[in-house]
């Protein structure tokens, strides 16, 4: 395995401000290189015509392979992915880091959906949020360059509550920075706006996401 599932299951999770951990240990140095080195290009993401929505690439989404639609999805290798990505893409839709997920956690993700995306963030402005209902947790992966800085931007901070000034931890997107949230009504997080043109290009994550199964499969049916 790339992934320190170790790590996951016996992290200690945060329970202030809300359920959440850091990790910077996951994946080894080697793989972080290449992973990084080979994230697809800039030119391969779709434009989003919303200005709020960062351009993603969905790689995995079993709840539309669950209802057996196809038309939303763009599953590797049709994405070009290196061998490298693949393997990660796996090991993240695999059942062992369900498994490793669920005993940091404490929660029942046995029957839930998954589903990730590869993203780059423009510099725009998120606004506090603590995700919608029907999404469990999220688990955000990391690949930027390893000397980002404060002062560019892109950080994701933890917030104390809705207000964005509220900024309980910033975490900077470095090359192996990862960290899991446990969506909850004041799961209260932003990422703040890239302020750097460069670094804007190098913000690169993946983001997995649990959602609760009998929400998604209530949505399809309206």
């Amino acid at each position: 395995m790339m992934l320190n599932l170790d790590a996951i299951s016996n992290g200690i999770i945060q329970k202030y401000p809300y359920q959440w951990i850091f990790f910077d240990n996951l994946i080894p140095k080697t793989q972080l290189i290449e992973l990084r080195n080979t994230f697809p290009p800039i030119e391969v993401f779709p434009i989003r015509e919303q200005p709020h929505h960062r351009p993603a690439i969905l790689v995995y989404d079993e709840f539309q392979e669950f209802v057996g639609d196809r038309r939303t999805k763009n599953f590797y290798p049709n994405t070009g992915l290196s061998s490298v990505w693949q393997v990660l893409v796996e090991e993240l839709h695999s059942n062992v880091y369900r498994e490793s997920i669920a005993k940091l956690t404490g929660l029942n993700l046995e029957e839930q959906f998954i589903s990730i995306f590869l993203s780059r963030l423009d510099p725009i402005v998120n606004g506090s949020h603590s995700d919608s209902e029907g999404i469990i947790l999220s688990h955000l992966l990391y690949f930027g360059r390893e000397d980002w800085k404060t002062e560019w931007g892109g950080c994701l901070q933890i917030l104390l509550n809705e207000k964005l000034e509220s900024i309980f931890q910033e975490i900077l997107p470095r090359n192996g920075t990862s960290v899991i949230i446990v969506r909850s009504e004041n799961s209260w997080h932003n990422v703040s706006p890239v302020s750097s043109q460069e670094a804007s290009q190098d913000r690169l994550n993946v983001l997995v996401r649990f959602y609760d199964r009998t929400t998604l499969l209530e949505r399809a049916r309206v």
